[in-house]
């Protein structure tokens, strides 16, 4: 039914219950998790430089400690997830984005968030 499941979330307490439920679906239907966390702004120079310029693993660092609450939920109960990271000035339109190539079944996330 659904195979890919996309969780968009931001650490809030909303996207935390959004997280639980899609928990509970991924459970519940063996599906795969696509957590996908969109970052606003880039990383600062300073810290660019000190990681070679490695934008990739500057968001992962972030979005890890941003929502180390949903990552946990998913490792501790051992479902099946990927973290996908994004910069963007419209996480609308860069959720829809990665939910077309990822071909996600069902988009799940909070009603309201940290931002926009």
């Amino acid at each position: 039914m659904y195979e890919k499941i996309l969780l968009a979330t931001d650490g809030s307490e909303n996207a935390q219950r959004a997280a639980d439920k899609a928990a509970d679906f991924a459970r519940e239907l063996s599906s795969h998790v696509i957590l996908v966390y969109i970052i606003n702004t880039p990383p600062s120079q300073s810290r660019m430089v000190q990681a070679n310029f490695d934008v990739h693993s500057l968001l992962e660092e972030d979005a890890k400690s941003d929502i180390k609450n949903t990552l946990d939920i998913f490792e501790q109960g051992g479902l099946a997830y990927t973290l996908k990271v994004a910069i963007g000035g419209d996480p609308a339109a860069e959720i829809i984005g990665i939910a077309e190539k990822e071909k996600a079944d069902l988009i799940v996330i909070g009603s309201r968030g940290l931002g926009t």
